[in-house]
């Protein structure tokens, strides 16, 4: 019988390597700390350049993870240890309690609902509120709601609370439940922690979290959102509509220029066009960016934007105006100095190394790239392996991809796994 295989993470990569090794009669134990699958993916509207909606694209493959007998998914799960080598690996799992049986729960709404806490919502970028017991946003996969013990009256307040298990009438609330840990041992481990935005003190200079019309690449998605904070309406954090608009592509990221910068500015540039018509957006690109076609293939796309588009040779200056929430944004051309004003702004996307990548870099003692990704230490041979034998970067965990890269490179650490006839055996 075929050895099982470990996945780390249930993005998109995650869930295609998941699948495929299924497919191919190998058992998969497949790892997520949040209490839902799908990753990043799972934020977006729609794809770029086709513009797709994300939830058709997401949902299915979703589905049949869940479904698949051989793909254990343990969510609100985290990592203890990973000891031993290739062809057997021993892992060591603990499981967070959710607190809800997930065969009795219809995802009705109901425990949510009663529940009278209310804390920031981490996957809405902090932009909307949630509960403490709840599920991230509608349509979230598996669609069981599970309790934050943190911020639970009953668990860290005075209150003896059982409101939400008042609420069910299924019965599913279940406060005796107790976090677990256990063992496994597989054969080969596949990382898909994914990426996370740049952290605060880079965007602080672009006034972000002083001016209300400042956005994030990952705030801007979940705004544009049908399931967001705004169901859709693109509106400044204060609730304005914005009369003008701007972009910023290559405000930050893994280095000055990034294809990734590229794709996700473009998208949100049609967000701004289709949801605010009458403006029309002022687009601040690097003018030193010379890509290769191959590795950027949409630069070119920007000569036919429906935008302003202001060729800069230096990251721009973002100052608010007065004391209103309308921003000055100034940069240098060829031409010489270029001021503008806006009442909202989207600063281009940056990927960094997420905690779970950092993490298990460190705990599978992987070399890291300079920029704190898996290393690849033969990118002419593989774009998957690691340092160390058995174990596979997929996905954002080994630096910036979109999402057909990272799909690729999941099927690609699926074929290394089991290219190797020799090993997998029991």
């Amino acid at each position: 019988m075929a050895a099982d295989v470990l996945v780390i993470g249930a993005g998109v990569a995650g869930m295609k390597a998941s699948l495929l090794l299924a497919s191919s009669g190998r058992r998969v134990h497949l790892i997520e700390n949040s209490s839902v699958i799908g990753g990043r993916l799972i934020r977006c509207e729609d794809i770029f350049p086709a513009m797709e909606c994300a939830t058709c694209m997401v949902s299915p493959m979703q589905q049949d993870v869940l479904r698949n007998d051989l793909i254990n998914v343990v969510t609100l799960a985290d990592i203890l240890s990973i000891e031993g080598s290739i062809g057997d690996f021993r892992v060591r799992i603990r499981k967070q309690a959710s607190c809800v049986d997930p065969v009795a729960c219809i995802g009705c709404a109901e425990c949510w609902n009663a529940c009278p806490v209310e804390i920031n919502n981490e996957f809405e970028e902090n932009l909307s509120k949630r509960k403490a017991i709840s599920v991230p946003c509608a349509g979230a996969l598996p669609n069981v709601p599970w309790i934050d013990r943190e911020h639970c009256l009953r668990w860290n307040g005075d209150e003896n609370c059982s409101l939400c298990a008042e609420a069910c009438v299924f019965a599913a609330v279940d406060y005796t439940e107790v976090d677990s840990e256990f063992e496994i041992t597989v054969s080969d481990i596949i990382l898909s922690t994914g990426y996370q935005p740049s952290p605060g003190d880079m965007i602080d200079k672009f006034q972000w979290g002083i001016c209300t019309g400042v956005f994030t690449a990952s705030e801007f998605e979940r705004y544009y959102s049908s399931n967001g904070p705004t169901s859709g309406e693109l509106i400044t954090k204060d609730g304005r509509k914005p009369e003008s608009a701007a972009i910023i592509v290559h405000a930050f990221g893994t280095g000055s220029h990034s294809s990734i910068n590229t794709m996700y500015s473009l998208k949100f540039l049609h967000y701004l066009n289709e949801k605010l018509p009458d403006i029309r957006p002022i687009v601040f690109l690097d003018a030193e960016y010379e890509p290769v076609a191959l590795e950027d293939r949409n630069h070119q796309k920007w000569l036919a934007a429906e935008a302003d588009v202001v060729l800069c040779t230096q990251i721009p200056e973002v100052h608010t105006v007065g004391d209103s929430n309308n921003l000055s944004i100034t940069c240098t051309t060829a031409e010489g100095s270029f001021q503008a004003e806006a009442d909202l702004l989207v600063l281009g996307t940056s990927m960094q190394p997420s905690s779970g990548t950092s993490k298990f870099i460190k705990l599978l003692g992987i070399e890291c790239s300079n920029d704190g990704f898996a290393a690849k230490p033969e990118p002419g041979l593989s774009s998957v392996i690691t340092s160390v034998p058995g174990i596979y970067a997929a996905g954002c965990s080994g630096g910036p991809l979109d999402i057909a890269s990272s799909v690729t490179e999941a099927a690609a650490a699926v074929g290394r796994v089991l290219s190797d006839t020799n090993r997998g055996g029991n």
